[in-house]
């Protein structure tokens, strides 16, 4: 993946002339048609290469898609710079498994899935969300040992004035996942860390794959 420019420094000119545009047989210019959908991109970066090779990607894309558009205030605008998504986060590498994507804003990491493979043959994905506790309680309409304890397929953890949700791709996990009034709560985390600073993240940004959290 080519390094983004430094502020502040223009892109040197390139030593290749730019090519010409093709023409047809009545020597009238051919436009290249702009690609329709993120899945014609050249594929630029080797993580998300691999990625887009998992069986998995589909879950991968549509939760992409939910969390962002939920939980991400002016997702376009702030891409890269306030939040960022990465793929296949090489520190996340086990013998158990290892994480599919990990979203971050401010100086948090936010949300991600990871694929568990405890034994040959096994995939399993799991997602977790930390979102604020008090929304959360709020929205819940009850404290959040109540809120845990009627989640039995979930774990529900505290930490300061964070929560932290983790569910699997079980049918009852995702049942009580889905029932659980996270996405406000979580935009107020998001929105908060947005407003303290940039994403420390940024580097590790990969635009293939936030692309699809805004496709239709």
């Amino acid at each position: 993946m080519t390094a983004p420019l430094r502020a502040g420094r223009a892109a040197a000119p390139s030593a290749t002339p730019h090519p010409r545009r093709p023409v047809n047989s009545h020597n009238r210019r051919v436009n290249t048609p702009a690609p329709d959908s993120v899945s014609e991109l050249p594929l630029r970066d080797t993580k998300y290469r691999e990625l887009a090779r998992y069986p998995e990607f589909g879950v991968v894309t549509a939760w992409l898609r939910d969390y962002v558009r939920s939980s991400v205030p002016n997702a376009r605008m702030s891409e890269r710079e306030y939040w960022s998504v990465s793929c296949l986060p090489d520190a996340s590498v086990s013998p158990k498994g290892h994480r599919l994507v990990t979203i971050y804003a401010g100086d948090l990491e936010v949300a991600g899935l990871r694929l568990d493979t405890p034994g040959p043959g096994l995939r399993n994905v799991q997602g977790w969300i930390t979102v604020t506790r008090t929304d959360l309680e709020e929205a819940c309409g009850a404290p959040l040992s109540q809120v845990a304890a009627a989640s039995p397929a979930l774990r529900i953890t505290e930490s300061g004035a964070t929560a932290t949700i983790e569910w699997t791709e079980t049918p009852e996990s995702r049942a009580q996942f889905d029932a659980l009034p996270w996405r406000a709560p979580a935009r107020a985390l998001v929105t908060e860390l947005v407003r303290m600073g940039r994403n420390r993240w940024a580097d590790l940004h990969s635009p293939q794959i936030a692309q699809f959290a805004f496709e239709d």
